[in-house]
């Protein structure tokens, strides 16, 4: 196992900041944006993944899609209308949220453009029940300095936030809508090099800008950060969403890039082994000889009637459990990646007999 030191594998990190707007109504109608745990109404939707104009599938969607979740909406008639139900189209844009989008922009000396349109960003995890999001390009370029350095601007955009996730089990997924159609301006920021302290930083005094227009709504989950971030000769950028504390936000960089640099060592290590490809002869159904496991995990899945398989890979011995950074290792990297197709998790024999 290796020391990690971040400064050495070529960080790249890019910012993107969404911050609630205090306008006192939400973007597309006169509703007050109030959080409430007390709902009267409730109804469900199916969504589904529709192509777009270009006439092509995101594949975001089509992932999502292939859940089959079924969403449930709780609603406040204090907090929503029609208008996030979907039943009715939305009224008109709210000018107070338009106005301050313009002077963040100018603020941070982005180029605004002559004309503003609500376009659809396809979203159909539920967290929107019209399945798409409704945004608007505000303006591009400028930059904001931070210890002397320019760091720049990508795009500014006004947007409405989502609903408020309740819970996810199963097929059932819970949303509220006090939170669907909050004003919202998302600020993309260029990518920068540096450390986990410099990005956070940058966060802090983008955070301390829009604070000073007094007219931006405080508290946790007023203000979230998406972070881009990749690492030299990785495999692409990782986007890591909704980091709601700075404090967060330093320990989250740091982690997703000793984890991409992790993955970078064990792929190297994996070009040079001579190990067998997987057939289906190397698939077992063995949920019979776990019958009498004393596993709790495993007991719990015979009693769902679920199936155990076995997979045999080759020449692997110690693949799977190798930790080239602690806490980074395939196995656990896998058992993560499973869960995103509703499979709990998965055993391999390097872990064994942990469970």
């Amino acid at each position: 196992m290796s020391e990690f030191f971040i400064e050495d594998i070529g960080l790249k990190v890019g910012l993107e900041i969404h911050q609630q707007l205090a306008t006192n109504k939400k973007l597309f109608c006169s509703c007050m944006p109030l959080e409430s745990d007390e709902y009267t109404k409730k109804f469900q939707r199916n969504l589904r993944a529709v192509k777009s104009e270009l006439g092509e599938y995101d594949p975001a969607a089509l992932f999502e899609s292939s859940k089959s979740k079924t969403i449930m909406y709780y609603a406040n008639p204090e907090s929503s209308c029609l208008v996030e139900q979907d039943e009715e189209p939305p009224h008109n844009l709210d000018d107070n949220a338009k106005n301050l989008a313009l002077v963040i922009s100018s603020a941070l000396e982005s180029n605004i453009f002559s004309e503003i349109y609500p376009m659809r960003k396809t979203v159909i995890d539920g967290s929107n029940t019209t399945g798409f999001q409704r945004t608007m390009l505000v303006s591009q370029g400028g930059h904001i300095e931070v210890d002397g350095e320019k760091i720049g601007v990508q795009s500014i955009c006004l947007e409405e936030d989502a609903a408020k996730l309740l819970g996810d089990k199963g097929d059932m997924r819970e949303y509220s809508l006090d939170r669907l159609g909050v004003p919202l301006v998302e600020i993309a920021l260029e990518p920068v090099e540096g450390d986990s302290k410099k990005i956070k930083k940058i966060a802090l005094s983008l955070g301390r800008l829009l604070r000073s227009t007094k007219k931006v709504t405080r508290g946790i989950g007023s203000i979230r950060q998406d972070v881009n971030v990749s690492v030299k000769d990785g495999g692409g950028i990782v986007e890591v969403k909704g980091v709601q504390q700075l404090d967060q936000l330093e320990k989250v960089v740091e982690f997703e890039a000793k984890r991409q640099h992790g993955l970078v060592k064990i792929a190297k290590k994996l070009q040079n082994m001579n190990f067998d490809e997987i057939s289906k002869n190397d698939v077992f159904d063995i949920t019979d000889n776990f019958k009498n496991c004393q596993s709790k995990i495993i007991q719990k899945s015979l009693k769902d009637n679920s199936i155990i398989k076995a997979i045999r890979i080759r020449n692997f011995a110690g693949m799977f459990g190798y930790s080239p950074y602690e806490g980074i290792r395939l196995g656990k990297e896998i058992g993560q990646l499973v869960k995103f197709y509703g499979i709990g998790g998965v055993f391999h024999s390097d872990e064994l007999p942990n469970y």
